[in-house]
C-alpha cells in the first residue's frame, strides 16, 4: 500500500512538474519581454527550457530587434545543453545569414566547439574533426587575437592529433598486411598535412620503412633527412638511421 502511494505521488509530482514547464515556456504578446524572459532561464542555467523556448521565439517574432540575439541566445542554450547537432545548424544559419556580424568571432567559435564535441576517437572516421579543424583554423587565421583564440588553439592541437593517429592506424594495418603503396600514402598525409602532430616522427619513420619495402631508397633517405632535420635528437629520428 505504502509503494502505491509514493507511486503516486511521484507520478503526481511529475505530472504538476511538466504542467508548470509547458506554461512557464507559453510566449506573451511582446518581444521584449519574452527576450528578458528567455535571457532569466539562461541566467538560471535553465538550458533546456531556454533551447525550447527560443525556438518558439524565433518562430513568433522573425523580424523582431530581438530576432537576431535570440538567434545567438538559442544557439548557445542548444550548445550548453549539450545539443551539439542543433548548435551546428542554428551557427551555420547564422553565419550565412550574417557573415559580417560583430559577434562573428562567439558563433564561430560555437560552430567549431559543436563539431569537435560531434568528433569521434582516432579509431573512427575523422568527418567532424576535419570540420572542427577547417572551423578553428579559419577563426584564427580570420582574428588571430579573439577572446576565444587560447581554446581553440588547444582543442585545434588535439583535433589535428586526432586526425593524423587515424591516418597512423590505417597506415600502420597496411604496412603490417604488407600493403606497402597504401601505407607510405596514409603516412605520406601526416607528412604533408600534420607534421605538427606528436605522431609525426613516427610516421616518418613508417614513410620510410614503406618506401624501403617498395625499394625506393631515394624516397626513403629524403624523408629520413626531413625526419632528422625537423625532429632531430627524437627516438624514431635515430631509429630511422638504422634503416638504410
Amino acid at each position: 500500500m505504502l509503494k502505491q502511494r509514493l507511486l503516486f505521488l511521484l507520478v503526481l509530482i511529475l505530472s504538476l512538474s511538466s504542467c508548470a514547464t509547458t506554461s512557464d515556456l507559453t510566449l506573451s504578446d511582446s518581444a521584449e519581454k519574452d527576450y528578458h524572459k528567455a535571457q532569466s532561464l539562461m541566467s538560471e542555467e535553465f538550458y533546456g527550457r531556454a533551447n525550447l523556448y527560443l525556438g518558439k521565439f524565433t518562430a513568433k517574432y522573425p523580424y523582431s530587434r530581438f530576432a537576431t540575439p535570440a538567434e545567438i541566445l538559442h544557439m548557445k542554450a542548444a550548445y550548453l545543453n549539450e545539443e551539439f547537432i542543433l548548435s551546428e545548424v542554428l551557427s551555420n544559419r547564422f553565419l550565412e545569414a550574417h557573415p559580417n556580424h560583430p559577434e562573428r568571432d562567439y558563433v564561430e567559435y560555437i560552430l567549431g566547439m559543436s563539431y569537435f564535441h560531434q568528433s569521434e576517437s582516432e579509431h573512427h572516421e575523422q568527418v567532424f574533426s576535419k570540420k572542427a579543424r577547417k572551423t578553428f583554423e579559419d577563426l584564427l587565421q580570420r582574428s588571430p587575437d579573439n577572446a576565444y583564440a587560447a581554446e581553440t588553439t588547444a582543442n585545434l592541437k588535439i583535433i589535428i592529433n586526432r586526425i593524423a593517429e587515424h591516418e597512423m592506424i590505417i597506415g600502420k594495418f597496411y604496412f603490417d598486411h604488407e600493403y606497402y603503396v597504401g601505407a607510405a600514402n596514409r603516412f605520406t598525409v601526416v607528412k604533408n598535412d600534420f607534421l605538427e602532430s606528436d605522431i609525426a616522427p613516427e610516421s616518418l619513420y613508417w614513410l620510410a620503412a614503406s618506401y624501403i619495402e617498395l625499394e625506393q631508397h631515394d624516397y626513403a633517405q629524403e624523408v629520413i633527412t626531413t625526419l632528422s632535420q625537423q625532429f632531430s635528437g627524437n627516438a624514431w629520428q635515430k631509429k630511422a638511421e638504422n634503416l638504410m
